[in-house]
Order: C-alpha cells, then structure tokens, then sequence
C-alpha cells in the first residue's frame, strides 16, 4: 500500500464501519422503539411488567407480547436484562443515549442540567448557549428534574460538576458552620 492511499483507505474504512454500527443498531432502535411506544400507551401493562409479585416468568411472557414478531434475540435479552432488573422504566433514556452514540460515536459530550422544577423553553435555550460557548457546541444536553435539589440548578459536563442548587448550598454552609465548631 502506499502511503498517499492509506489515508484515503483508512477514511474509507471509517465509512464502512459507521454504516455497519448503523445497520446493527438500527434494528435494536427499532425493537426498542416499538416496545417503548407500546408499554407507553398501556400503563397497566407497565405496572404488571414492573410487578414483582408475578413472576420472572409470567412477566417476560407479557413483554414478548408487545415485541416485534421480528425482534433480534440480542435484543429481546437485553429487554430481558431490564425487566429483571426492574429497569424497564429507563428504556426511553437508552433509546435517547443509543442514539447519541449512533449519531457522535462514544466520545460525545453530554451537559446533564438538573433542575428542581421543569425549565421552560426559554430557560432550556439559555443553558444551550451558555454551555455551548464554555464547553463547545458538540455538547448535547440532557435536562432533568429533581425536586429534591430544592431549587436552582446542578450542571454536569463530564467530570466537571457546578452546583448551583439551594441544597448544594445549604450543604456547603452547614460544612461551613460545622468548621467554625
């Protein structure tokens, strides 16, 4: 091989392999889609799932009942995994995250804004630019509520955590006060 073909070579390969991870994962997607949108539209069906009264047994016979007749066996056990682990609950941030890594590979940034109470559009707009000009406009967002956080807003890009909720604050006083003890 010479060396001017192996970068043309090398970018080809890249393009092949990218649309095998696709073809591979476009059917988990769609598995997973099907199943989510189903267990959606009937919560008694999602309560059931998630009965730990039933068996492992009687529960999977239920799920099965909402799989796609052409759903890959990779697949159904890893929709399997999660019904064990009474992680069906989850599904809809799998889809969102297989995704992402469909779409930017394992290297995409994700700023996760925590916030007590639902951010409007506005507010959700206002952290994209803000994030995006400190971290880069690769970053995605990923928005969650916690009442727990009291108020204000927990952000989290990678490693990098900036609390700004009223419970990160009160926390840090009371570390304060117990200091001056």
């Amino acid at each position: 091989m010479t060396a001017s073909r192996y970068p043309k070579d090398e970018e080809l390969a890249r393009k092949y392999a990218q649309a095998a991870h696709e073809h591979a994962t476009e059917d988990w997607l769609s598995t997973l889609n099907v199943v989510q949108d189903r267990l959606a539209a009937d919560s008694a069906l999602m309560a059931e799932l998630n009965n730990t009264d039933l068996s492992f047994v009687e529960r999977q016979e239920r799920l099965d009942a909402v799989l796609p007749s052409d759903a890959r066996s990779d697949a159904k056990n890893f929709l399997y995994v999660l019904l064990r682990d009474g992680q069906l609950g989850t599904l809809n941030h799998v889809i969102r995250n297989l995704k992402r890594l469909t779409a930017r590979g394992p290297e995409a940034r994700i700023a996760h804004v925590t916030s007590a109470v639902p951010l409007t559009s506005e507010e959700e707009q206002a952290f994209r630019g803000r994030i995006h000009e400190r971290y880069g406009s690769d970053v995605d967002l990923d928005f969650h509520v916690n009442p727990s956080i009291l108020g204000g807003v927990i952000v989290q890009v990678g490693d990098k955590i900036i609390d700004g909720s009223v419970a990160g604050k009160l926390n840090a006083l009371q570390d304060r006060l117990a200091g001056l003890r």
